[in-house]
Formats: structure tokens, C-alpha cells, sequence
């Protein structure tokens, strides 16, 4: 009996060693992160910028990681490195074909087995011509188990968040890891990303401006109308002038809000609601986006059939363009517009 008893401890013990390293560093709760590093890098290109800028463009996306379609796990299968350079080397193409002079990005890798340890954050801005980067690392783990099965295509270690790329100095920079849903079992939670607000001061000749990009909840809709919450509060008290990233909301005229491919379900989120109670405008207003929305789709990317990535921005500013651009590279597409900030020095039309 005795042994039959010690074998059972054996296990159970054995599981919860390999169930701590795995999820390790384990975080739960909400931590606040201040005064955080800049990245100052040697483009291999420099990009020649106004020194006094009147227009900004600014750009975000959803990068999946550069896996493209299946990157949430439906159809996954583990690629080769190559298969990750060649869309890095696409991914600046694309970025120089754009030519946004600050890049909000979410889900992209710093050094994650499922991308073969590429800081794909750091190649894009060696290469297309960023000298500033800031990350936050919102995802970390030793080892994760997903997708299930087969055990060839987990996702192994993670190291992966957001990243804010700019032509121009980054003077601060910060960021909020937010609590993980309470509805997740806990053991769930120790796996689970964090969702975020990340915070840049950006310096633009004699102007600074304060930039948020983010990634909210996708699957818990209180737990997102929380997070909107908090992110109106977050704005107003730091003087926010642009908000970008994946929302995980769809607009309130979207004329389908449940039943999706995935099961996801937007129906009675009042997410999108209380971003339009703010003081803050969104690129493609809502009366805009519902005479055409397909043309405002950004997800899944090659057949979206809703919209969760947005802009939004400071009444002090002025949207002068703004647009859905097409790519393959990501299971989102990006969002660009261009902003005045100043007494125009060239035509806007030219953008």
C-alpha cells in the first residue's frame, strides 16, 4: 500500500514540478511597468525624416507572429526558419512600400521557438529603417502546450507582446500588463497571455506626442469592456494624442456580431460604445465604416469578415487619410492613417 501511495505522490509531484517550469515566469495579476528601455539600433537603411514635421503617418497591425492564417491554433502546423525569414524580408517590403514614420504592432515574437528565436521586432526595424523601437513582453512562458496535439507543433518557449517602431526618439516609455480574465481556470491563467496598454513619448521636432498601442481581450467581453474602461481613464490622465492596436471589438453598426467561423461572439459588447463616449475620434468613423464595410474588414486576412484592429486619436489632431491595406502576411490586415500636427508643408493629397 505504501508504495502504491508513494507512486501516486511521485506523480502528482512530478506533474506539478513539470506544470511550474513550464508556465514559468508564472504572472496572474496586473503589474505596471515604468521607465522601461528604448532600443536605439543602426538601421541598415536610414529613411531621411522632417526634422519639424507637420503630417505623421502612422501604421498597426496585428502580426500573428508572421505566421499568417492558423497562427490561433485551427490548422496549425510548426514551419521552418525560412519560412519565417522570407516573410520577415516581405514584412519590410511591405513596411518601406507604406512608409509609415511610426509602426504599432501586436503578437510579434521576440525570441519564441515557434519562430525559430528571431526578435522579429528588432530585424524589422534594422531593416526598414526605425532607430527606435520599444517591446513589452505580454507573453512568456518556458514551455507552452498549444495547439494540443500533436505534441511536434507546440508552440514550445515564448517570448512574444507589442512593439512600437519609430523614425523619431522615443523619450519614455512604459507599460501595464493587465489581469488575465477571472472566468479562465487558474492553472489555464498561468499559460494565458497578458493583454496590455503601451505607452511611448515620441519626440517630433518641437512637439511631443504620447502614442498607446495595445491588445485587448478577445474571448471575454466583460473583461474587455473593463479594459476600455480602464483605458479611458489611462488616456485622459497622460494626455494620449493617438490610440492604435487590436481591439478585439467590432464597430456598432457591424451588421454581424456572433456566429463567426470561430464562435466568436461581439453581441451586447459595449466595448466599441464607450470608445465612442470618449473625447477621442477613430480614423474610419462609424458612419463611414457602415456604408461599406467589407472595404474596413481586417480579419481574418484573406477572407475578413469583421473589423477589430482600429486608430483612434485626439480631437487636437487632424485625420487627414486613412485605409485598410491588403497583405498575406499576417491573419490580420493593417490599418494606416496620416495625420496633420502642423501648418502643412507639402499637398496632402500626395500622401
Amino acid at each position: 500500500m505504501k508504495k502504491i501511495i508513494w507512486s501516486i505522490f511521485s506523480i502528482f509531484l512530478s506533474l506539478f514540478i513539470l506544470l511550474a517550469w513550464c508556465s514559468y515566469p508564472w504572472s496572474l495579476s496586473e503589474k505596471t511597468f515604468s521607465t522601461q528601455k528604448i532600443i536605439n539600433l543602426e538601421p541598415k537603411e536610414m529613411v531621411e525624416i522632417d526634422e519639424n514635421p507637420s503630417v505623421i503617418k502612422v501604421l498597426t497591425w496585428n502580426l500573428g507572429f508572421l505566421y499568417g492564417e492558423g497562427s490561433e491554433g485551427k490548422g496549425y502546423l510548426s514551419r521552418d526558419k525560412s519560412r519565417f525569414e522570407d516573410a520577415l524580408k516581405k514584412l519590410v517590403s511591405e513596411i518601406k512600400q507604406w512608409d509609415p514614420d511610426i509602426v504599432f504592432l501586436q503578437e510579434i515574437d521576440f525570441n519564441s521557438s515557434r519562430s525559430h528565436g528571431i526578435n522579429q521586432a528588432q530585424y524589422l526595424a534594422l531593416h526598414g529603417g526605425y532607430p527606435y523601437v520599444a517591446e513589452v513582453v505580454s507573453w512568456d512562458a518556458n514551455y507552452i502546450p498549444f495547439p494540443y496535439w500533436p505534441i511536434e507543433n507546440h508552440f514550445g518557449r515564448l517570448n512574444s507582446g507589442g512593439a512600437i517602431l519609430s523614425r523619431y526618439p522615443i523619450e519614455n516609455h512604459r507599460y501595464r500588463l493587465l489581469h488575465k480574465p477571472l472566468s479562465n481556470p487558474w492553472w489555464y491563467n498561468l499559460f494565458y497571455l497578458h493583454r496590455y496598454f503601451q505607452e511611448v513619448d515620441v519626440l517630433l521636432g518641437s512637439k511631443k506626442m504620447t502614442l498607446l498601442n495595445l491588445h485587448l481581450e478577445s474571448f471575454d467581453k466583460i473583461d474587455r469592456e473593463q479594459q476600455v474602461g480602464r483605458l479611458l481613464e489611462v488616456i485622459k490622465k497622460d494626455k494620449v494624442s493617438i490610440v492604435a492596436g487590436d481591439f478585439n471589438m467590432v464597430p456598432k453598426s457591424a451588421t454581424k456580431k456572433n456566429k463567426f467561423y470561430n464562435q466568436d461572439d461581439y453581441e451586447n459588447d459595449k466595448s466599441y460604445d464607450l470608445m465612442l463616449s470618449s473625447s477621442f475620434h477613430e480614423v474610419i468613423p462609424d458612419e463611414i465604416y457602415a456604408l461599406s464595410e467589407n472595404s474596413y474588414f481586417t480579419f481574418p486576412a484573406l477572407k475578413p469578415d469583421r473589423r477589430l484592429d482600429y486608430i483612434f486619436y485626439d480631437s487636437s489632431l487632424k485625420m487627414m487619410r486613412a485605409e485598410v491595406l491588403p497583405s498575406a502576411l499576417s491573419d490580420h490586415l493593417p490599418v494606416r492613417a496620416s495625420f496633420q500636427i502642423g501648418s502643412p508643408k507639402i499637398n496632402p493629397y500626395s500622401l
